[in-house]
């Protein structure tokens, strides 16, 4: 028997490759208790900022909030319609405050930035897949049918 594996390990042959792939499929447990002593324990980092958003404040442990952890909250809200043409013309800063304007208006679902990025991150990854395809000379959708993909 082979020293220093397990015997699985050793069943398997390659004990490295077997934990790589164990280690990629375990979910990551991160305990109340281990965030509040990243933020405040005996460990923890002097002089960092820590940055927490959430969509859900009410569904958050009270003793994560408590003054000295969370010392201020400011709440975003919802997107105006400028600060979405404006993400939009940054994502495609070819395009004309038009076409952003129309892409604001066919996207109302998207209420916060958020979703709003969402929205642009989808619609630039199949602006790649499309410009992909025209290079390859087998282009099957449409602009316009790339559009409506990404809205609903």
């Amino acid at each position: 028997m082979q020293t220093g594996r397990s015997r699985d390990e050793a069943k398997s042959g390659d004990g490295q490759n077997n934990a790589a792939a164990n280690a990629k499929d375990a979910p990551s447990r991160v305990t109340l208790s281990g965030l509040l002593n990243v933020l405040d324990g005996f460990h923890a980092p002097t002089g960092v900022l820590f940055v927490m958003t959430t969509n859900h404040v009410e569904k958050l442990d009270q003793a994560l909030l408590r003054p000295g952890r969370i010392d201020y909250k400011i709440y975003l809200g919802k997107a105006s319609d400028y600060q979405k043409v404006e993400l939009y013309r940054r994502f495609f800063p070819g395009s004309s405050e038009l076409e952003a304007r129309e892409f604001v208006n066919a996207s109302r679902s998207a209420e916060t930035m958020a979703e709003f990025q969402g929205l642009l991150l989808a619609l630039e990854q199949d602006a790649d897949r499309l410009n992909r395809a025209e290079e390859c000379g087998s282009l099957h959708a449409s602009a316009s049918g790339l559009v409506d993909r990404v809205l609903l």
